[in-house]
């Protein structure tokens, strides 16, 4: 685009005073095309105009916009980058260190992590979601006690932060203290009725615990709150061929193929029920078929962080 040949063409020809203004209109230019750019997902653009605009005039909300976008691009450590170059222009601002915490989080330094989080209770004692982040990092570093004394200072703070419940229902599960992990996804489920993970986790200590039937009941729930949840259907479909149910099986992954048909891994686990009903003509159908859909599906890549809608509906 012309835009950048237009800009920057001709202020060696300018008096210096003309030149500063039109740096500043400049960056003015710059900073709102790459708004523009950034908001109908053009990403390489916007960040070509926010880092000249920068490269003008280093300003907080412009590098606040171009960490954003490369976290659109799912560029964490070009967007670690930017929140660094932000604290030093405002380390007041003690979400810039949330925010970088978060990506911290994603690329797995926990020491960062719980840096930047003591740095923000420093600044503020009752910021609940530093205690959340540090519990993550300390969970990652195998620290779960640590972990659940930061996440009980966060719940004496915010009391119906339906994450930190099922964060720390997690960590007793780690410990195996299934009680109490129990306990806190009834509290998560109590705060957030129709969240999907917390019937999934809850399923996960029932089975824990031996009741097969109730996890059965809140893998069913999962499904009516998201016809599409795979992994509901595939832990259900476990329960049931353990219990050598096999015609049961294959009439739930029926119905779990019947609502997704593109799902490779219920094909794949109807064939090993088919396998077992002696169905061997049915069996390699759905084995093959289960191995094309699911041919090149990376089900681990990471996904950006929208810190915008992290906290989407929910009261902070």
């Amino acid at each position: 685009m012309g835009i950048f040949k237009s800009l920057f063409g001709r202020e060696a020809e300018q008096p210096e005073e003309a030149q500063d203004k039109n740096q500043e209109r400049n960056f003015d230019i710059l900073k709102y095309d790459g708004l523009k750019a950034m908001k109908i997902g053009k990403t390489g653009y916007a960040i070509r105009c926010f880092t000249e605009a920068l490269a003008i005039r280093e300003e907080f909300e412009t590098l606040n916009y171009l960490a954003l976008v490369y976290i659109q691009e799912n560029d964490t450590t070009e967007a670690i980058d930017i929140y660094t170059r932000m604290v030093k222009i405002d380390p007041e601002h003690t979400d810039t260190f949330l925010n970088r915490a978060q990506l911290y989080l994603r690329e797995q330094q926990p020491e960062a992590v719980i840096a930047d989080c003591e740095y923000v209770l420093s600044k503020n004692p009752a910021e609940f979601r530093a205690y959340f982040f540090m519990a993550k990092a300390r969970q990652m570093m195998q620290q779960q006690q640590e972990a659940i004394d930061d996440l009980n200072k966060a719940a004496g703070i915010k009391s119906d932060f339906m994450e930190l419940f099922l964060l720390r229902s997690s960590i007793w599960m780690e410990l195996k203290e299934y009680e109490n992990a129990l306990n806190d996804t009834n509290t998560a489920i109590s705060i957030s009725s129709e969240e999907e993970s917390t019937y999934l986790q809850r399923a996960a200590i029932y089975e824990a615990l031996g009741n097969t039937e109730a996890a059965l009941q809140d893998y069913a729930t999962v499904v009516e709150l998201n016809p599409f949840h795979e992994q509901a259907y595939l832990e259900t479909g476990r329960i049931l061929l353990d219990r050598h149910l096999i015609d049961e099986t294959i009439r739930h992954f029926d119905e779990a193929i019947e609502n997704k048909p593109d799902f490779g891994r219920a094909y794949t686990a109807r064939g090993r029920a088919k396998e077992l009903k002696g169905d061997m003509e049915g069996a390699q159908e759905d084995l093959q078929t289960g191995a094309e859909l699911s041919e090149g599906n990376d089900e681990i890549e990471k996904q950006p962080v929208n810190f915008n809608d992290m906290y989407a509906n929910r009261p902070l």
